[in-house]
């Protein structure tokens, strides 16, 4: 069973992935990529379950959460070269910094569920 705040941190990630999704709607970037990176956020969230569950990660979702890291990487950096393009007002670079910041710890625990389940 899981924890109350592993409950709360799910219920952010959907917060942030639904979030991204919409505000990439509005800026009109391509509906392909804006739902991969709605399926990268799933996979962290996936990540935290398993954690919990203390199994089923394997090398599958270890390819998987591989992929949803490097397509959180890429949309950060884009993030990073729109704040410097557009004068955003801080409220706004805040969001975006706190919302690529909360993603860090679902990686962490999906790697940390990994190397459980491959018996480190």
């Amino acid at each position: 069973m899981m924890p109350w705040y592993a409950w709360a941190y799910l219920g952010l990630l959907a917060v942030i992935g639904a979030g991204n999704f919409l505000a990439g709607l509005r800026g009109g970037q391509r509906i392909g990529l804006l739902l991969l990176r709605l399926v990268a956020v799933a996979v962290l969230a996936l990540g935290v379950v398993l954690f919990h569950r203390g199994s089923g990660a394997g090398l599958a979702f270890m390819a998987a959460l591989f992929v949803a890291a490097l397509l959180q990487a890429q949309k950060s950096v884009a993030d990073a070269q729109q704040m410097r393009e557009q004068r955003m007002p801080a409220a706004a670079r805040i969001g975006v910094a706190f919302g690529g910041l909360a993603l860090l710890p679902a990686i962490a625990l999906g790697a940390l569920a990994v190397w459980i389940q491959q018996g480190g």
